[in-house]
């Protein structure tokens, strides 16, 4: 009977027989629908709400045709990279995502090696990931007490402690308030939609506005970069940057029903909903920057503030506005976690981590892997002492977000290309399959942005380069991936037992 399970085509599966073909039992609550789901990947992604904060250094590396042209081509790449993803996803739907989908994919002599490392790379990058949401969060609480008043003087300790207290809340909300996480998803979802209606129609209406010229066709270059190419390649950051985070979908897949079809749909519906919306609002802003001198001289640290106040004259109006933004970046903190905490549960669950008996542990009453969800939240925590310390440091650890997360995405893509695509039989896809002839190009279209993004996003922004303005992510990438190698090949290669998918041949 187990042979002729394994023989029997993905999607005529149920959740349970294809997660005990992967490898292990179900143990989490599948709370979560296509709807809930979706709405936590858009607002983990952010999209428009990232385009807010990203703008100002788009408009200084190429001016805002650099923004438009570079989003609007990250936009259809990113499609690209999601649907290579999503294919993926749907064979392997686990939570373990990327490392699992290795394993799965990888020969013999090299799956233990290879999958240790994009689990170790995916991990880092989503707790900086998520960690950039929460102090994001909490420095635009201090902008939007400057908006109101002029006599506050932010201190690095009060947005530490503003930090710290998002996380906690974010933690809480993922133990104590699991079961009502996939209503509060689809609450934020509704908010981030609204808000960007709301936010998007009083632009348009309100605003006074620059000419198609500026917003399309000229090209400024204020990076001091002497070729403007390359100027206007280093801004890939800041669209790049709006286009992450999506592969949460797929750390939650144990969790929903269906999972083969519903973790694609969300992974690529995000994408397209906030590509859309994010485009929209990407044209909608840059007619509305006004003066660049003025905004970059905002007194709140955030130039979208300035650009909401000097739209709507009305600190009331400029501070609603603002705290939309404010509270989907605490959202996406939550999601974040959410996501986080079940890729180093699944990671210790094949005793990947140090202690991972202890981190693969799930409460058998909430069905939530508590322990994890802890030390990620612990974690982010302590990054907060960096930058208490040393704000440049800090800043350094969370810009390898994008070279953490592109490297993850970018590992399962060629693994699958190489070993995957040429060798699986029609029966071992999952329900969400790209069209023959379709599939590779795609897959070739998502490495090559993927490895461009990866590139020029460790350029640094301004020269000449100083110890302040200095792009310090592949340092810290390099930091992370030493840390990871010498506890893989000292101790972790004897503990690690790399997933192995039930042969179905």
């Amino acid at each position: 009977m187990a042979d002729e399970k394994h023989l029997k085509p993905i999607e005529t599966l149920d959740d349970d027989e294809r997660l005990g073909q992967i490898g292990h039992v179900q143990e989490l609550r599948r709370d979560f629908s296509i709807w809930s789901l979706g709405s936590l990947c858009l607002c983990l992604m952010a999209t428009w709400e990232a385009l807010s904060t990203v703008i100002a250094t788009a408009l200084l590396t190429g001016g805002a045709p650099c923004l438009f042209w570079n989003f609007l081509l990250s936009i259809m790449c990113t499609i690209a990279i999601a649907l290579s993803l999503g294919e993926i996803a749907s064979i392997y739907p686990t939570a373990g995502g990327q490392y699992h989908w290795v394993a799965a994919l990888s020969p013999p002599s090299t799956r233990s090696v290879a999958s240790w490392f994009s689990g170790w790379i995916n991990v880092g990058g989503q707790i900086v990931f998520t960690a950039s949401a929460a102090f994001a969060a909490a420095l635009q609480t201090q902008g939007l007490i400057i908006l109101n008043d002029d006599s506050y003087i932010p201190e690095r300790w009060q947005a530490l402690l503003l930090y710290w207290a998002i996380l906690l809340y974010a933690a809480a909300m993922n133990i104590w308030g699991s079961r009502a996480l996939p209503t509060a998803n689809l609450m934020s979802g509704v908010l981030h939609i609204i808000g960007f209606l709301v936010i998007f129609i009083t632009l348009g209406a309100m605003g006074e506005k620059n000419t198609a010229r500026f917003v399309f066709v000229e090209v400024t270059n204020s990076s001091s970069w002497s070729n403007g190419g390359i100027s206007w390649l280093v801004g890939l950051l800041s669209a790049v940057y709006p286009l992450i985070g999506y592969d949460a979908a797929c750390h939650l897949a144990e969790e929903m029903p269906h999972a083969a079809r519903n973790v694609p749909l969300a992974m690529v519906g995000s994408v397209v909903a906030n590509g859309i919306i994010g485009l929209g609002y990407c044209i909608m802003l840059l007619f509305c920057t006004g003066s660049l001198e003025e905004i970059l001289s905002t007194p709140t640290g955030f130039p979208f503030m300035q650009i909401f106040l000097d739209v709507t004259q009305s600190h009331a109006a400029a501070t609603i506005f603002s705290l939309v933004l404010t509270l989907i970046a605490i959202a996406a903190c939550v999601a974040g976690i959410a996501s986080t905490s079940r890729t180093v549960w699944a990671f210790a669950r094949d005793k990947a981590t140090p202690f991972s008996r202890f981190f693969s542990y799930v409460n058998p009453s909430s069905q939530i892997p508590g322990r994890s969800v802890i030390i990620v939240t612990v974690l982010q925590m302590l990054l907060g002492f960096i930058y208490l310390g040393n704000s440049t440091a800090f800043n350094a650890v969370l810009s390898m977000a994008v070279l953490g997360l592109y490297a993850s995405y970018l590992i399962p893509i060629i693994y699958f290309m190489v070993y995957g695509r040429p060798k699986l039989a029609a029966h071992e896809y999952g329900p969400f399959r790209l069209p023959n002839g379709l599939g590779l190009p795609l897959n070739l279209l998502a490495c090559a942005w993927l490895v461009l993004a990866i590139v020029f996003s460790i350029f640094p922004t301004f020269i000449p380069v100083t110890s302040q303005n200095m792009n310090y992510s592949v340092v810290v990438m390099v930091g992370w991936v030493v840390i990871g190698a010498v506890y893989y090949f000292t101790w972790g290669h004897k503990q690690f037992e790399a997933p192995v998918v039930a042969d179905r041949d």
